[in-house]
Parts: C-alpha cells; structure tokens; sequence
C-alpha cells in the first residue's frame, strides 16, 4: 500500500515511534537491494522490482555501475501488530528514516556523514565473502559515532545455489561470520578500555581524584538469540530473526517463545524420545542436529531444492498448503523458477518485515538515543563545558519546546526544477476527463482547418517554386549565408541546481521562515561572535529518494532537508537558536582522504568564471573534495581516488558548471627521503662529518645537521598530527608564536582537523612517548638525547614529520615546549622559514620531504651596523633553504610512492591473471589466505597510487568480473633506489646505458616530477644526429 504523507507527518511528532537507521556494508554486499524491499513494504515500488530497480540509486551512473556513489535517505511507515497480557491486540505506529550510503572506498565520507544522522545501523555481510576491508571501517564508523548495530547475514541463498553447503554446513559457516564480526567489535572495546587504562593512571600519577569504572562488553556483541541478528537474501525478497520461528514453534513444541529464543541459536538439541531441549552435554554420544538446522533452515532448503535445484510441482504444493500461503496455479507450472521462489519466501518470510521488526524492537529512538549519545558527541567538540545549559537539557530529553539545535551533515545539489515548488502536482479524475473534452474539441477543428489547406496546396508550392528559382538566380556563388547560425558555444544545457542541507533536529522544531545562528566548523565557545553567520530558513522537506515532500515544521528527533543555506555552510555546520551558546558538532571522519589531484581548465577560456562558480558549487555538495588555487593560478581538484574523480568530472560539466572542462593528468603526491644505507659516498665534508653544513651571511654563522629521524618516530609524529596541531593552537593562541600563514592549511592531507579529541596526547606523554621512540636508536644514542625538549617546530606546515631542533649553547631559538624562553637569535623567524621552504619542496623534484631531522648546532653573530639587517631577512631563508638541502644530499636519497592497499578476492582459477596484474602495475603481493568455508582467496597487496589508474578496470577484464579490488591509501613507502645511481662498471653501462633510464625507476618518476615542474632535467634527447643508431654489435 502506498502511505500517505501526512501519516509519516503525524508520526515525526512523536520522537519515541521515530527510528533514525543508515544501511552499512561493504561494497556489493546488497545495501541497495534491501533498500529496494523495504520501499516496496511502503508501496513506493513493485514488490517485482525489488532488488532489480535500485530505487535509492537515482543518478545514472549509479545504475550504470551498479554501485551506490551518494547517501539517499527516505521516509517509510510501519505499523505493527502488539498482543497484549489481556489478550488485547494493540497496532503500534513507526516512523523509520532510511539512509542507504555506499560502500566504495573512494565515498567512505558519504557513510561518515550518513551515520551522525542516525542512531542505530544495519550492517549487511555478504555471507559468502565474510566480513571484508569495509565492513570493518563501516563497524568502527558505528563504534565511533555510538550507533546500535543490528546484523543482516545476506545472501544465504549462494550457500544452497553456489556453494552447494547442507543444512549443518551453512549452520558452522553462518557461526563463524557472526564471531568474525564479534571479533572485530571485540577489538575495538578493547582498545578503548586500553585508552581509558592510560587515563586512569595518567590521572593518578597526577594526583587527581579518579574512580575506574569498569565496562562490560556482553551488550556491544551481535547474538541472533538476542534478536539482533538477520538472515536473509535481499535479491530474492526473505529474511527472518530467532524471534519469528520462535513464534512460528511455540504452540507445536509447548516451549514459551521466549525461553525458545534463547536455544534456537547455538548447541541445543531437541532430544526425539523426551521431546525437551538438551545441551551439548545432553548429547550422550548422539549425533543429533541443533534447533537451528532442524527447525529452521533444513525448511528454507527444503524450498530452494524444489523450487530452484530441482522443481518438484507435487512436494511444492505440499509447502505451499503447509504454509498457508496463496500462489496461482499458473504461478506453480511457471518456468519462471526465480519469480515462484520470490513469491513462495516473500509471502513466508518478507524481508521488510524482519528488518522492520528488528529494527524497531532493537534500535533505539532519538529519545533512548540522544541521553546516551549527546554527551560524547558534545565532549568531542573543544569547550564543551560552555554550552548552555538549556540547550544541553533539551538535546539530551530531544525537546521540541526547547532551544532549536540541528546539525547539517553534507549539502545535497537538487535540479531546481525537481523541487516541489516547480513540479506540476498530479490532477485529479475530474481534471483529466476535463482535459480529454477539450483535447477532442482540439483535435476535430484541426480536422476541418486540414481539408481547407489542402484545396490551398498546390496554388502554394508553385509559388514557392517561383520564390526558389529568383533566391538561386540572385547569388549562384553562394556570397551569402541564409542560415542564421548562432555563435557556436561549448556550453551544455546547464539545470539550475539549489542547495538543500541534510540535516538531523537534536531538540527544538524548525520552522519555515525562522531565523537560526550558523556555527562554521571553526567556531569555538570561548568567542561566540566568531565565525558565525544567520540565516534564514526558506524550505522544509521530508527526503523520499529523489523526492522531495515540503514540510511547515520539523519536530527534534527528525531527518530533513533543509533550504535557505546556500553560501553560509561549506560542507556541514550546526544551527541553534540565536543568543543561546551551542558548541560546533561539525567534523567528519574521512576514512579516504583526498589524494587524487587533477588541474582543471575550460576548452573555451573565456568560461573561466563558470568553471569557479561550477567548483564552488560541488565543493559544497561533496564532503571529500577538495578545491583550491595553486600559486600559478591553476584551479586543482581534489579527490579520493580514480572512481570519485569520474564522478566529480562528470557532475562539473553536467550540472555545476555546466561547460566543457580540460582536466590535466592525475597529479599524485611524491615524498623525499634521506636514508642511512650502507654504500654511502663520503661525506662532502670530512672535517665536520656527514650532513653537516655552514652557511657565512655578513656577520652571521649558522652550523645545521641534517639527520634521519627513525621510522618508527616518523610514524609516530605522523599518527599524532592532530596534538601537534593543538600544541601549534596553544601556543598561537598564547600569542608566542608568530605562526605566519602556513599555519592555515595544516593537516589537510591527513585529516589531523578531523581526529577526535580523546585521541589527543597531552604535551607530556607525547614528549616522553617521542623521547623513548628516538633513544632506541642506539647508532645516534648520543645525538638524540634530552632532544625533545629542544624541539623548535615540526614541518611543512609546521605539523609535518619532519622537525627543527635547536641545539645551540645559549638555545638562540624559541622551543615549541618551552615558550616562557625568549628567542636570542633576532633572525629566528628566518630560520624557521627557511626550514619550512626547505621540507616542502625537497631537492630532489621539489615534493614534501619526510621523515627528516634539522638540528641547528650554533649560531654566531658578530656586531655590525642595523642598515644591513633588513637585506639579511630574505637572505637568511634563502641560505638556510639551500644548506638544508646540501646537507639532506650528503644521506642516501629515496623517492617515495602514495600506496593503496588493495584487498582483493577471488577464485582460485583467476589467482594467475591477479597476480599478473598486480606485478605488471609495480605492485607486490602482502599476502594470501584462503577464506574458510569458500573457494574464494582473499588477496592483500600494496599498490603504487600512480600506477593504480585503470587498474580496478584492468583486473575485471582479465578476471571476466570474477575479481573486485578495493583501493584504501595507507601512506607513502620508499623505493629502494637511489634515483642518482648510475651504472659505472663495463658491463652496466652495457647493458643499462649511461643514465639506466630502463631499469632505475625512481630516477623516472623523479624526471616525470621535474618535466611536470618545468625543472631541469639531466637527460640526451638526440645523442648523435648525424648518425643512424644500430642495436647490432660490431
């Protein structure tokens, strides 16, 4: 039945029947497809389509891929049937909002953005591939963002038609799925309870007062007795919790449904002679089958083998009786197998109905919800203790009379025509049948004016004839041009597109005209009157998919799209009341950062302010994209690998932009190194030892020494960018430093800005932590001792994983850890510069160094007049710039490669075609396993990103599809390779030639950087000219 609006309108007014869900899984584990049966519980597609129409999925190249691209939420009703303790029957009312999100790694930040909307979550595993790379990042998405989790066991039915598995297999293979998810929900309770540990002791070392309160996990782990556990097969429309054969049992086995709950699931027998249920110590040597084999899924195979295995008519109609449900006789002598079983388990067991059901006995409404989420989601956000009390009170109890507070997650871009304001509303049976009179009036005069022409025909084409002869004979050079041709233009028909935001009420109720405060992602508490804008709410809209049903209000508890926010928020932001003190619940997990960078430009130059405006606009609309503009003035794009940059290309020059747009080559990002090998040159200069450098500026000496940091320590500062980040924050806010303008885009490629703030170390355990990493180094035991405490700033952007210490006597620096010290060298902002420079273009090809230290030995300065001193300012960085990039080149060079780690799996007769692919794009092979209980070998291999273009496309070719990868960055790794080597014995230079171009591959990519940066490049175009080149040795 199709469901009214003013029903679900009625329900957003009661915030106990809401359910607020996203649905969660790994790409292809059917997100889309049980989206497709719930729609159709609602009437709002044929129960036929379900799974083949991919409702949610409204772009084209979504239907074209198959997969989704963009989080889609809608609106659907459930009414549920309650019997009461005197027997009376009691309908209970729901309202669920549905967020369907995708589970390709490239819009991971669709699912961030999807699930701070929500309270609760059904995450699919695709019982035949297990749990996989995103079923784990969309588990930690839900650990994070404290969502209940319900489990759907999807496509059960490849264990009877694929895997050919018996009743009892399917049981051991469907127990291991359930503890593989545990195990991984497992893992993350215990890493906060480590984190919590460390608190706890740091807050006793302290002195502080602390109590530890221990948490148990029994209520964070999936249990199909505890209902919290679906079994189903989206595509062929069933699905079933314990709790439903439990009722199907309880009057023919005598057992009360709820003590039969507990023992469907698990090792309990029913015992034949006693009729009772025993455990596994009641089996005295007996090979009985568990409940959940006898009583459950032998019936579901018992359907599959006479309907899709085998069809066997005369047991069919046996089943068909059995269940009480109507199937036409047409339907049964069908050859149509797949529609009969469809109809046959849809009407036994419609999937709608379990995951409905499920979801609103399991997951919690806003009300449950916000008491237990709001508190940390408030404590995450900086100075939280300044909230208003009202407003904390009344997000807490999810309020609609309290102070207004909603948080907008993404912007959505809508076609303006596709707005409720410009549609044309369906006509009524008394307009249709008006409009039909008229047409036929219409067409009947038509008629009678068609036989006047005719008799006027002929008189008209010989006069037409005359005027064509006369035109001929007037210009037979054809001089002149009749057509009336409009200047050509490249641009594309554009649809004007309006921003709605997408956005969850946490108390209060949105009207319709109604003025609120924006808090930017940067507003802070301690200045309320900073980096807030007002607006002024135009629209209200209860999302449906594509459509979109106007709404006056929207109570607190609700999901909604929100108009009226065009160029007051970037990509998400929170609303309140004006005058009450909020906190800023903005930021957003970014599981893939955007490492995919292309400069764009239009074919028409004279297009170049569409192209802006058109960046602007899918800037806004797409939370991991990045725009920016280069120091040439190029305009970059920003994005999170090869699929998301088609789709952003495509939305450009389709619907923002609206113009034909030139995209250069991808642009990966590089990183430089330095290492410690063993077939090191002598250093350049003997006296003062290896990377160790002078620089003599008037009366200024300035001695540095440039040193590997330890892999380990590297990794550290790079895991920790977010309290670096704060520590920077502190010390600009203490007005210590003068942190210049590089400060301002710290981060951006690793998402520090993003990292919640209990991950954040205190000054003390992140000094004493680096500390213990750098004394472990025992070659320069010597050098790193007591050094953290010398630490000036880290680098580029002052949070990078390189960093500046200052080791000079008197301390001419200032120290990032000890600001009360003043600086004693007057040029200490030069120096600082000058390492900033230095670390982000490296010498190498003028990419970010990384994993490199600076220590600056001694500063002398002798007296000298106060006129020379403002030429010596850019001097100094120059200076330092160069001498730091002398001393890195006295270390062993490294280019390093951006990494995917590729998870792929697939069956053992396409390994060989894998394998190939992965070694002939410069991959290599971590490991390989093979999946217990399936044909399937799960792949793990290391890919470089600038070789991984095509590579997605390139592996399903040469599997026939049998293979999909999926590409997750996992930083940057060094090419064991000097990029300067050069072959110098007879037989290299024989077989390699002068500069080994073939074989040195890091010198490749190093001259691709530099002929990109228009640097110079040591290579012979034509050796010699006036020669023919032959391969044949004399």
């Amino acid at each position: 039945m199709k469901v009214a609006p003013d029903i679900l309108l009625r329900l957003q007014k009661e915030p106990d029947a809401i359910r607020n869900i996203c649905i969660l899984a790994h790409v292809d584990h059917g997100k889309t497809s049980l989206s497709d049966s719930l729609l159709a519980s609602n009437g709002i597609i044929s129960q036929r389509l379900a799974g083949k129409v991919r409702y949610l999925d409204s772009r084209p190249d979504e239907q074209l891929r198959g997969i989704t691209m963009e989080s889609s939420a809608i609106s659907l009703y459930f009414r549920v049937l309650h019997k009461q303790a005197d027997g009376e029957v009691l309908a209970k009312e729901h309202l669920i909002n549905l967020i369907d999100s995708p589970g390709h790694i490239d819009f991971s930040s669709e699912v961030s953005t999807a699930s701070r909307l929500c309270d609760g979550a059904v995450v699919l595993v695709d019982v035949v591939e297990g749990v996989c790379s995103q079923t784990v990042t969309v588990l930690r998405q839900c650990w994070l963002d404290k969502l209940k989790p319900v489990l759907v066991l999807n496509k059960i039915d490849r264990l009877i038609t694929e895997l050919r598995l018996t009743p009892a297999e399917a049981y051991l293979h469907l127990s291991k799925i359930v503890e593989q998810v545990n195990s991984v929900l497992g893992s993350f309770f215990s890493g906060e309870r480590m984190i919590d540990d460390y608190k706890y002791r740091e807050m006793l070392e302290s002195d502080a007062q602390a109590e530890y309160i221990e948490k148990d996990d029994a209520s964070i782990y999936f249990d199909p007795a505890k209902n919290n556990v679906i079994f189903a097969s989206a595509i062929d429309g069933w699905g079933f919790n314990i709790s439903q054969f439990a009722r199907f049992y309880e009057t023919k086995l005598g057992i009360k449904r709820e003590n039969l709950q507990k023992v469907l699931w698990g090792d309990f027998y029913l015992d034949p002679k006693t009729k009772k249920v025993i455990n596994s110590k009641g089996l005295k040597g007996r090979t009985l089958k568990p409940l959940f084999v006898s009583l459950v899924l032998e019936n579901v195979w018992k359907i599959y083998e006479n309907i899709i295995i085998e069809k066997n008519p005369e047991v069919l109609e046996k089943i068909v009786k059995a269940l009480n449900i109507k199937i036409l006789p047409r339907d049964l002598r069908s050859k149509d197998n797949k529609n009969l079983l469809n109809q046959v388990m849809g009407q036994w067991l419609p999937v709608s109905s379990a995951v409905l059901l499920t979801v609103t006995e399991s997951l919690p409404s806003p009300l449950e919800s916000q008491k237990e989420r709001i508190p940390t989601i408030l404590e995450s956000a900086p100075n939280h203790e300044l909230i208003d009390p009202t407003l904390k009170e009344a997000m807490l109890q999810c309020n609609n009379n309290g102070p207004v507070s909603a948080y907008v997650s993404k912007i959505l871009s809508v076609p303006e025509d596709e707005l409720p304001r410009n549609t044309r509303s369906a006509l009524t049976q008394d307009e249709i049948m008006e409009r039909g009179r008229r047409a036929r009036e219409l067409a009947a005069r038509a008629a009678e004016q068609a036989k006047i022409l005719e008799s006027d025909k002929s008189q008209e084409e010989d006069l037409s004839n005359e005027v064509a002869s006369i035109t001929i004979a007037k210009d037979p050079y054809d001089l002149f041009e009749y057509e009336d041709e409009s200047e050509e233009e490249d641009e594309i028909e554009l649809k004007k597109e309006e921003l709605i935001g997408f956005a969850r009420v946490y108390s209060g109720t949105l009207k319709v005209g109604q003025e609120l405060t924006v808090l930017e992602p940067k507003y802070d508490p301690k200045n309320p009157t900073e980096h807030i804008q007002t607006i002024t709410i135009t629209d209200l809209y209860l999302l449906m998919g594509k459509e979109l049903v106007p709404l006056d209000q929207v109570p607190s508890g609700n999901i909604a799209g929100i108009g009226g926010l065009a160029g007051k928020i970037l990509k998400n932001g929170t609303l309140i009341q004006p005058g009450v003190t909020g906190v800023n619940l903005a930021g957003v997990n970014l599981a893939s950062h955007p490492i995919v960078r292309v400069s764009l430009e239009p074919v028409n130059p004279t297009q170049m302010e569409q192209l802006e405006r058109g960046l602007q606009l899918l800037n806004q609309a797409d939370p991991c994209v990045q725009t920016f503009v280069e120091d040439n003035g190029e305009l970059i794009l920003a994005t999170a690998g090869e699929l998301h940059l088609e789709r952003c290309l495509k939305d450009l020059r389709e619907r923002f932009a609206g113009i034909e747009i030139q995209a250069s080559e991808p642009v990966i990002p590089f990183r430089e190194t330095f290492l410690q090998t063993s077939d090191l040159k002598p250093p350049k200069n003997e006296e003062l030892g290896r990377g160790v450098v002078t620089f003599e500026l008037g009366n200024i000496t300035v001695k540095l020494r440039a040193i590997p940091l330890p892999e380990e320590a590297t990794q550290f500062i790079i895991d920790n960018q977010a309290s670096i980040h704060e520590f920077v924050n502190q010390v600009k806010t203490k007005g210590g430093e003068d942190a210049g303008d590089e400060g301002e885009e710290e981060g951006e490629l690793d998402g520090a800005d993003n990292v919640a703030i209990n991950t954040l170390l205190s000054v003390d355990t992140f000094k004493e932590k680096l500390q213990s990493i750098l004394s472990q180094d025992s070659k320069n035991a010597d050098i790193w001792a007591g050094i953290v405490d010398k630490v000036v700033t880290f680098g580029p952007k002052r949070i990078g994983p390189n960093v500046l210490f200052d080791s000079t006597e008197n301390g001419s620096l200032r120290r990032l850890f000890n600001q009360s010290a003043s600086a004693k060298f007057r040029f200490e902002n030069s120096i600082i510069n000058g390492f900033q420079l230095a670390i982000s273009e490296g010498p190498l090809a003028n990419e970010q160094v990384q994993g490199m230290s600076i220590i600056v030995e001694s500063i002398t300065e002798s007296d000298e007049d106060e006129s020379t001193v403002v030429n010596l300012i850019g001097r100094i960085i120059s200076s330092t710039k160069n001498t730091i990039h002398a001393a890195l080149l006295d270390w062993s060079p490294r280019m390093m490669l951006a990494t995917y780690t590729c998870d792929i799996q697939a069956s053992a007769e396409v390994l060989g075609k894998v394998y190939s692919v992965v070694q002939r794009r410069r991959g290599r092979i971590v490991s390989e396993e093979m999946k217990e209980g399936t044909p399937f070998f799960q792949i793990v291999a290391k890919l470089p990103v600038v070789e991984a273009f095509g590579f997605s496309e390139d592996i399903r070719k040469k599997t026939s599809g049998a293979a999909q990868p999926q590409l997750v960055f996992s930083g940057f790794e060094a090419i064991d390779e000097d990029p300067f080597w050069v072959p110098t014995t007879e037989e290299e230079l024989e077989k390699l030639g002068e500069f080994a171009e073939r074989e040195n591959v890091a010198r490749k990519y190093m001259n691709s950087i530099r002929k990109r940066k228009g640097l110079f490049v040591e290579e012979k175009v034509v050796e010699n000219a006036e020669k023919q080149r032959t391969l044949k040795r004399n």
